[in-house]
């Protein structure tokens, strides 16, 4: 006799693991934002000298609300859609695959033009990208946690 085929349990997603994954992927956000906006000409390095120099600017402030804003955004949109469809994933199987696959192709994009500057210290860059993406780390955690399914 064969058993009857039952639908596989659902279950949630833990919320830990909710927060992690959606602070994880609003990281990487704020890291596309800043090589995006590095490729425009805008180095978090060179608005920290512009705010220090010449006072505080529309353009310094814009370039870090611009990667914690992406973080917020991609954090509470990764948290609300994984705490609010339960595990196994099973529908939209091939939907899945094309999003996966044009994300990859669209982090390749941004990432070829990631390289830093001639003029400016690997120092002065380093401590504003590790500023920012904790600042975007924050940002994300806050965003996953409100928008997350209690």
């Amino acid at each position: 006799m064969n058993a009857p085929i039952r639908e596989l349990p659902r279950a949630d997603v833990p919320r830990p693991l909710v927060l992690v994954t959606a602070t994880t992927c609003g990281v990487l956000a704020a890291i596309a934002a800043q090589i995006l906006l590095a490729q425009r000409g805008i180095e978090l390095s060179g608005v920290w000298r512009e705010i220090t120099s010449r006072g505080f600017h529309l353009r310094a402030a814009g370039a870090w609300w611009m990667m914690a804003g992406s973080a917020l955004l991609v954090g509470a949109a990764v948290a609300a859609a994984l705490s609010r469809f339960p595990l196994p994933w099973l529908g939209f199987r091939l939907l899945r695959w094309i999003a996966g696959a044009a994300l990859v192709a669209v982090l390749a994009h941004i990432g070829h033009a990631a390289a830093m500057k001639a003029g400016v210290s690997v120092g002065i860059h380093s401590a504003a990208s590790v500023a920012a993406v904790l600042a975007a780390a924050a940002t994300a955690l806050f965003g996953a946690y409100f928008a997350a399914k209690r």
